[in-house]
């Protein structure tokens, strides 16, 4: 298997090497015609961003990056989204395209390197990046190394904000300064505003929603994990969907639950997070709920109120978060959403 995955990315690697001296670039939609992206705003633009120490430092960026390293599904999809996928050499973290929007998919198979496995530093370093997207664990020493690393070899680096265990409180407001930032990186600003607003309406559609009701619907967010039952409290960027789109959140500082304490809290709305490894099992997962008799009588059971929260929508989710907002949304205003 190691000598099948060092093939691969040496494959990857002569296609990169191939077409890296002409790097043609597409607009948003187009076809394989080389052509200039279209820029909007001025260059320089200087970004705030965390560092590998979790601290907020500043890098300028004098154009577009033109060879991109993408790591995790919120790197990847936030620039197909932005329309800049033709900028990526490498785009990891992925477990399969199904789980990518359709309209990005075209996009994501036209990267030379996609993979849900990271590639080393060597390989990564012979990809000749300009520009290094990812989560606070990406610059790590067993991974890519840290931010200084990068720095000192001209490669700018930009860390998601929810993603770093220096970040206490994952938010909505971290995901929309993170789509912007990437608009202003690429020149794409208007793009990213425009996909922020969408997910600003939605969250402010289901607090009006609260409002007219006169209610906020009581929902708890949980993954089971085992015979466990983990909670997603106020902190997750899962329970801050939730709160800002007027729910009222069970067991906010709880870690974990029993099922008894499921049967008491009698939540209107339950949401369970699935992993990479449950994507393809979700009815599975729903069934340990709706099929144990005790929980027979808890309300969101009988009336069938479970929704299933892929990772990818409420963990460090970028432009999914608006997915998030959706499922969340369902869940808690029902037929009225």
């Amino acid at each position: 298997m190691k000598y099948r995955k060092t093939w691969a990315a040496l494959a990857s690697l002569a296609l990169i090497s191939l077409f890296s001296a002409c790097a043609p670039v597409v607009k948003e939609g187009a076809s394989s015609a080389p052509s200039e992206i279209a820029v909007e705003g001025r260059f320089p633009v200087t970004i705030s961003s965390l560092n590998s120490k979790g601290e907020m430092e500043e890098e300028t960026f004098t154009k577009p990056p033109e060879r991109v390293v993408a790591v995790w599904q919120n790197s990847v999809e936030t620039l197909l989204a932005l329309g800049v996928g033709d900028r990526m050499v490498a785009g990891m973290g992925i477990p399969d395209a199904k789980y990518l929007r359709p309209e990005y998919r075209d996009a994501y198979g036209r990267i030379p390197y996609t993979s849900l496995e990271n590639l080393d530093l060597e390989t990564v370093t012979m990809m000749n990046p300009d520009f290094i997207v990812g989560w606070a664990s990406t610059f790590s020493p067993k991974v890519l190394r840290d931010t200084d690393y990068w720095h000192g070899r001209g490669v700018h680096t930009y860390i998601s904000a929810d993603s770093s265990s220096k970040e206490p409180e994952k938010t909505v407001e971290n995901e929309y300064r993170d789509i912007l930032n990437m608009g202003r990186i690429f020149g794409r600003s208007e793009k990213a505003e425009e996909i922020v607003q969408h997910m600003k309406d939605e969250i402010g559609r289901a607090e009006e929603m609260a409002r007219k009701a006169g209610r906020h619907p009581r929902a708890l967010i949980l993954e089971r994990q085992g015979k466990s039952l983990s909670v997603y409290g106020e902190k997750t960027l899962a329970g801050n969907i939730l709160k800002s789109m007027g729910g009222e959140l069970l067991q906010p500082s709880s870690r974990s639950i029993s099922k008894e304490e499921l049967i008491d809290l009698n939540p209107d709305a339950l949401f369970l997070v699935v992993i990479e490894s449950d994507y393809e099992r979700t009815d599975q997962v729903l069934s340990y709920f709706y099929e144990d008799k005790a929980l027979q009588n808890v309300d969101c059971i009988r009336n069938r109120n479970i929704h299933v929260l892929p990772l990818y929508a409420i963990y460090s989710a970028g432009v999914r978060m608006s997915e998030g907002i959706e499922l969340v949304g369902k869940g808690l205003y029902g037929e009225d959403w």
